[in-house]
């Protein structure tokens, strides 16, 4: 588990390894939710296992993670596919890293929303 990480590593540990839409040599200055949440899990001393995910996250984490994070997150309205609902479309890594998170029960949606209610608004 790992404790603590600059943004330029968590980038490269989170992004890099679970995000499909992930580009490392182009500069948006943006981060998903998912990455926002992690980092500021981080930031508070919280232990996050990076490790291989097992299967696919829940529909139940799914629907909760689209209803609490999604639509707060800066590329929710322009540049997700998958809440708009196109076929065969990924979530962003963020999201998946999340939900494999709350599906092991390492986090929980109370958890996510104690570290910064205004990411939910």
């Amino acid at each position: 588990m790992i404790e603590s990480m600059d943004k330029k590593e968590l980038e490269a540990t989170l992004c890099l390894n679970y995000c499909p839409y992930y580009k490392p040599f182009k500069d948006e200055g943006l981060a998903c939710n998912g990455f926002t949440i992690v980092e500021r899990l981080m930031a508070r001393g919280r232990d996050i296992p990076f490790g291989s995910p097992a299967g696919d996250v829940s529909s139940d984490t799914k629907k909760a993670l689209v209803r609490d994070i999604c639509n707060a997150c800066p590329f929710y309205i322009r540049d997700c596919d998958f809440t708009a609902g196109k076929e065969d479309t990924q979530p962003c890594g963020g999201f998946s890293f999340l939900g494999h998170l709350l599906d092991a029960k390492i986090i929980t949606l109370d958890d996510m929303h104690n570290i910064n209610y205004t990411l939910f608004k």
